[in-house]
This record gives structure tokens, sequence and C-alpha cells, in this order.
């Protein structure tokens, strides 16, 4: 199991590396398509604001995020 402090490092890992690719798909150096289908800006929008959300449980720590088994 990992500790709160090992899921922060890993949380802020993946989401700089994804927050780059948004990034690099908003300015047109990255092309995303699902099925042949370039994926709307709005979806793009949609992720942004759902990591902003999972950052914010993070740094709530623990005692806000229910585990799942």
């Amino acid at each position: 199991m990992q500790t709160p402090a090992q899921i922060q490092q890993r949380w802020r890992f993946l989401r700089d590396l994804l927050q780059d690719q948004l990034a690099r798909f908003e300015g047109g150096t990255l092309h995303v398509r699902s099925n042949t289908v370039d994926v709307s800006a709005s979806a793009i929008a949609t992720l942004k604001r759902e990591v902003a959300e999972f950052d914010r449980l993070i740094l709530a720590g623990p005692t806000h995020v229910a585990v799942v088994p």
C-alpha cells in the first residue's frame, strides 16, 4: 500500500504529464483523435476541471477519500 506522500508524488507526476499534453493539444502541436474523430475542446475543458477536483481531493488528505475495495 502506498503512503499518502507517495500518492501525492505520483499524482503530481501524472498531473504534470496530462497538463503538458493538454497544453500541446491546445497549442496545435498534439492532435487527439478518438475513432478518427477530433476530440472536442469541451472534452479537454472537462479533463482540466476533473484534474483540479482531484488536486483538491489529494490535498484534503486520505480522510476525505473513500477507498473502494
